[in-house]
Order: C-alpha cells, then sequence, then structure tokens
C-alpha cells in the first residue's frame, strides 16, 4: 500500500518544494481505496496526520494511487525541485486529469500568505511555460482556475 508520507520525506524535490511554505500552510491528500493524510507545514518542519471529516486544510486533492506511483517513482527522485514540478505539470495535465479531484477551501489571499505562489519561482521558466500550456499563464488565470475548485 503507497504512503504519502514515506513517498514525500524520500524525496529531496518535494521536501524542498514544501520547504518554501510559510507555517500554517496544510494540505489533504487522498489515495483512493487508501490513506487519507493532512501534509502541514510547522515551525519545526513538515508534518504528517489523518485527514478527518471536519479537517479543512488549504486544499485537498484526491487521486488514485496509480497517480501517485507515478509522481513519486525512482525516477523522480532523483529530480531537482524544478524538474519535479515541470514533470508533475505535465503528469497532472495530462491524461491523469479525469482521474483527479481537487477542492479548494482556503480564498487566494490565504494561499498566497501560506506561500503556494513561491512554487511559481521554485519552477522556474519550465514550470511556467507548462502552466502557461494549460491556461495558466497569469496570476489572473491562476486564481479564476482555483475559484472553480472552491469549496462553497
Amino acid at each position: 500500500m503507497f504512503s504519502v508520507e514515506e513517498a514525500v520525506r524520500k524525496n529531496n524535490a518535494v521536501m524542498k518544494i514544501l520547504g518554501v511554505l510559510s507555517k500554517g500552510a496544510s494540505f489533504g491528500v487522498v489515495v483512493e481505496d487508501g490513506e487519507k493524510v493532512i501534509v502541514a507545514r510547522e515551525s519545526n518542519g513538515v508534518a504528517f496526520r489523518e485527514l478527518g471529516a471536519g479537517d479543512k486544510p488549504d486544499f485537498v486533492i484526491s487521486m488514485p494511487e496509480e497517480v501517485l506511483t507515478k509522481l513519486f517513482s525512482e525516477e523522480t527522485s532523483v529530480l531537482s525541485a524544478q524538474e519535479f514540478l515541470v514533470f508533475s505539470a505535465k503528469l497532472l495535465s495530462g491524461g491523469y486529469k479525469e482521474k483527479i479531484n481537487l477542492v479548494i477551501y482556503a480564498n487566494f489571499l490565504k494561499l498566497t500568505l501560506h506561500g503556494y505562489l513561491k512554487i511559481l519561482s521554485l519552477g522556474g521558466t519550465a514550470f511556467l511555460k507548462v502552466l502557461k500550456d494549460n491556461g495558466l499563464g497569469s496570476i489572473f488565470a491562476i486564481e479564476k482556475k482555483l475559484s472553480a475548485f472552491k469549496n462553497k
């Protein structure tokens, strides 16, 4: 069975990406027919705990184990943070898009204050190009797209 915590902690690129988030940032990862975890940025690093029914992290992303297995393969474990972001964006915007569900609980300002936009600069121009190719070429476009996933 896939372990979110184990996969994340073993991947230096993902740990670097999580390190740019501000304290208080948190998101849920739900593996279909599996684990439900909150990943939280705390003062002492990154913490993992079970996602409960009443929890409302910044957002929750749900996907099949096969997608997570591709994201956290041996090949991706040696990628830089920038390379991992580009790989992830291409994978998640490709054939797996329909298999992923995203619910956002935080507003755009809160997401910004929690440091999620810092990920854009960490990804560099290659990451920004993938986003642009998928209709997310500006902060306005990103905000508009995210509002479609807002849990009302």
